[in-house]
């Protein structure tokens, strides 16, 4: 493995990202890649001296201080079995309890529904962005949910990558299996919170207030890893952007899936 594609560049972003001020043009991502902030996120990949929170939050406001954020976005801390929808500024709006994928662990999923992936429930850590609502209008699906449930997709490089991942936020299901998941979110303890085939569960009232405080399509979901040594790291894209990936499982299924 190259270690060059795991590890970011510190190089000076050249993408034609501008805003206009006054007369003048400013390339945002520039700017950006300029700020001594985002450096010091870079290069704690290597130092780890800030949680994965503060380095998601940080960065965030880096987006908002740039004109570049896309507004509220959603954190799931899986060691603590908690989501939170923070502000580009980084106010916390809500936090609440939600069940995760029943294997504990930073791999990926396999897929749930995927077309010959080996199932592992697994609720895998990294950048996210809502694509779409899931299921048809109607449909036994949404039956099930009372809600149009949140398709997430990995911001990765890799097709390969991309396919071994299928995740969701959505409401606990209308079913006895539901009613246990409620059960565990509304008592005090964490340990019966890992149910879920990867997606992220949320009781009603909480996922219809999460959804209110955000666009929906197009919102950023960052996940935060929970295994030992494992923690997320900021990466620059082609483009100039830069992803959130996790260090450890960073290139699983690369190759199985091609």
């Amino acid at each position: 493995m190259n270690i060059k594609n795991i590890f970011p560049t510190l190089l000076i972003a050249t993408s034609p990202i501008f805003t206009t001020c006054g007369e003048k043009a400013v390339p945002r991502v520039v700017q950006l890649a300029e700020d001594p902030k985002l450096q010091t996120i870079l290069v704690d990949t290597f130092s780890k001296k800030m949680s994965d929170m503060t380095k998601v939050i940080e960065y965030n406001k880096l987006l908002n201080k740039y004109g570049m954020s896309n507004g509220n976005y959603v954190v799931v801390d899986k060691k603590k079995c908690k989501a939170f929808v923070l502000s580009p500024s980084g106010d916390t709006l809500q936090m609440n309890q939600v069940l995760l994928g029943r294997n504990i662990g930073d791999k990926r999923s396999g897929g749930y529904k995927v077309k010959g992936a080996k199932l592992a429930a697994y609720t895998t850590p990294g950048e996210y962005t809502i694509v779409r609502e899931g299921v048809k209008k109607g449909s036994s699906d949404e039956k099930l949910y009372g809600q149009r449930v949140l398709i997430l997709a990995g911001d990765h490089t890799q097709e390969a990558y991309k396919k071994s991942q299928v995740l969701a936020l959505h409401r606990v299901p209308k079913s006895s299996m539901g009613k246990l998941r409620v059960s565990a979110l509304q008592n005090k303890t964490i340990k019966d919170n890992r149910v879920s085939f990867g997606c992220v569960n949320f009781l009603v009232e909480t996922f219809d207030k999460m959804k209110s405080l955000i666009k929906g399509v197009s919102t950023k979901v960052y996940i935060l890893p929970e295994e030992k040594g494992n923690s997320l790291y900021l990466e620059k894209q082609a483009d100039g952007t830069y992803k959130f990936f996790q260090k450890k499982y960073r290139y699983e299924y690369q190759e199985k899936l091609k």
